[in-house]
């Protein structure tokens, strides 16, 4: 469940700056996303952007798998556990389901190069 609005500044080059902390609640994790954070939304491939784009309803859930990939993440959260995550926010967020299940099945696919393992 979101626990704040999701506030940002548009850096103008493709990726947005929040203004503020960004709360979210699931499962057992009460995710903070921090003021400052740097997310570029959904890496949505320019060839699809005509069906989705980088933000939208899906705009929470890609903030805070941005960040739970990030090494800034002091939370100790897995990658598949990561999109998982991501998973249960699209459906909260009402996402259809056709497209979340599609957007967890790429970044299980293609997620393992932008992961940051966390040492």
């Amino acid at each position: 469940m979101e626990m704040s609005k999701l506030l940002v500044k548009d850096l103008m080059n493709g990726k947005f700056e929040l203004v503020d902390d960004y709360v979210y609640q699931i499962e057992e994790y009460s995710i903070r996303v921090p003021k400052g954070f740097v997310t570029d939304y959904a890496s949505i491939p320019r060839i699809f952007r005509p069906i989705v784009l980088p933000y939208g309803k899906h705009s929470g859930a890609s903030v805070v798998h941005d960040y739970l990939y990030s090494k800034g993440c002091n939370l100790n959260i897995e990658r598949k556990k990561a999109d998982k995550i991501f998973l249960e926010i699209l459906k909260e967020e009402g996402v259809n389901s056709i497209l979340a299940r599609l957007m967890y099945i790429a970044v299980r696919v293609f997620g393992k190069i932008r992961y940051k393992i966390k040492k």
